[in-house]
Order: structure tokens, then sequence, then C-alpha cells
């Protein structure tokens, strides 16, 4: 038995020559972009999943970019959650150091000793927040969650 050969290429190469086109054209830059149905129903089946997993990428660009602004959120409150009682703290010492004969040793203890708490705080829910064993790591809300932890 032999094999019948022919030099023009069959139906079915040109349809899968066209899809690769148009899906090069996709991932080259049109990423919305969807991928035409064909007439033929195997071609239709292929096109609906390669559709369906071009939708699934593009729902995990978003939600990655979404991510990535959020880090950039809580990297920013966070700093700022650290630099008020730092800067407090500072304060109250270099007012100390320049007034030595004013300062209430006590009292300055104690404001300095809160303000330490407060940091002490701040960094522990920022080692829960970067614990990957908590379920923090829903989509959102770190900002919210550190807020709760700056000084007022």
């Amino acid at each position: 038995m032999s094999a019948i050969s022919t030099s023009e290429p069959r139906p079915c190469t040109y349809l899968l020559d066209a899809m690769a086109g148009e899906l090069e054209l996709i991932n080259h830059g049109d990423t919305g972009r969807r991928m035409t149905e064909a007439t033929d129903a195997a071609a239709t089946r292929l096109v609906r999943a390669i559709n369906a997993a071009l939708a699934r990428s593009e729902e995990a660009e978003k939600r990655t970019r979404c991510l990535l602004e959020e880090q950039c959120r809580l990297g920013a409150d966070a700093a700022h959650a650290l630099r008020t009682p730092v800067a407090a703290l500072r304060a109250e010492l270099e007012e100390a150091v320049l007034n030595p004969g004013h300062v209430d040793l006590d009292e300055l203890l104690s404001r300095t000793l809160s303000a330490v708490g407060r940091l002490q705080e701040v960094i522990e829910q920022l080692q829960l927040l970067a614990s990957p064993s908590v379920a923090v790591l829903e989509a959102g809300g770190y900002g919210d969650r550190l807020r709760r932890f700056a000084p007022r």
C-alpha cells in the first residue's frame, strides 16, 4: 500500500496557517483581541479554547498589575507608619540631649518606650503581611490593614 502525496497543501493546513497568523498578531501586541471563530467545527473548538486561554492570561495580567500597585501602596504606607514614630522618638531624644537639665527622665523613658512599642507593633504587622503562609495574600486590603497601626 502506498501513500498518496500531493504538492498542494490540504485546506486544513490553510486554516491552521491563518489561525497561526492571527494568533501571532495577538501575541505581538493586540492582547485584547480574540481569534475569529472558523466555520469548521474542530477549528471552532480550538479557537474557543485559545480565546479562553487568552482571556485567562489577560485576567492574570490584570490581577498581577493590581497586586503590584497594592504592593507599592503597602510600601508607602509602611514607610509612613515607621517614619512617624521614629521621628517622634528622635525629637524626644534630641530635646533631652539639648536640655539635659530640663528633662524628667521617668517621663522621657515612658514616652520613648511607648514609641518603641508602637514601632514594634508596626514591624510585627509587616512581618504578618509578609508571611506567605498567612491568608493575607488576597488581592487588596493591605493598606487598610497597615493604616490601623499608623500613629494616631
